[in-house]
């Protein structure tokens, strides 16, 4: 994460350790253009959500095979070049769940967020947070199953182990294949009561 190559290159700096300087300012500089591109595919596809996530799982895949193809001989900078790329559109296009906000790589502010649900409910007797709870816990269980999926990966098949994300992502293509029209419908509703909005407006 890139809060951890900033540490890590100010680290660095103070020590007089250049080359790891530069190995951290590329990996930011990867996660800025890995950013940048899917941004582009948000610009001319943001009028179809669900084709929008679809490609952006689809650059992700195509990053994530080209690491597991390099094999372990590899360049470890590249590696962490494409793996920040990867990481840059996952957290830019998947920032919301059920209209909230959340982050599915980094678990500090759902944690936050839980212990704010949990306050409302349990201390204001809020029960209009429980749907919320249940997303949030979802989320923090299934990042902490990755975890133990990859980590049992990689005892077994070592640097091969990003095959797990890699079957994950696609089952999220899956999963979107499927649902690939509820983004046209809501949509298609939301610009057909613009379109209405506008009429109104002008009659008046």
């Amino acid at each position: 994460m890139q809060t951890g190559n900033l540490i890590l290159m100010g680290v660095s700096l103070n020590q007089g350790e250049i080359g790891k300087v530069g190995r951290y300012a590329l990996a930011i500089f990867a996660f800025i253009l890995g950013t940048i591109l899917v941004k582009v595919v948000q610009h001319f596809m943001h009028q179809k959500p669900m084709r929008q996530a679809f490609l952006v799982l689809i650059y992700e895949l195509i990053l994530m095979i080209i690491v597991i193809l390099m094999g372990v001989g590899a360049s470890n900078v590249l590696i962490i070049v494409l793996l920040a790329m990867t990481m840059a559109g996952q957290l830019q296009q998947f920032r919301q769940l059920e209209g909230n906000p959340f982050t599915s790589l980094m678990m500090t502010g759902n944690i936050r967020n839980l212990a704010d649900n949990l306050y409302e409910l349990l201390i204001k007797q809020n029960r209009g947070v429980q749907s919320r709870l249940k997303s949030i816990g979802i989320v923090i269980g299934g990042f902490l199953a990755g975890v133990v999926l990859t980590a049992l990966a990689v005892s077994w098949i070592q640097t091969a182990a990003l095959i797990v994300p890699v079957l994950l992502v696609i089952g999220g293509m899956v999963y979107l294949n499927r649902h690939r029209y509820d983004g046209v419908v809501q949509m298609d509703s939301e610009t057909e009561e613009l379109t209405r909005a506008s009429r109104m407006s002008r009659r008046h």
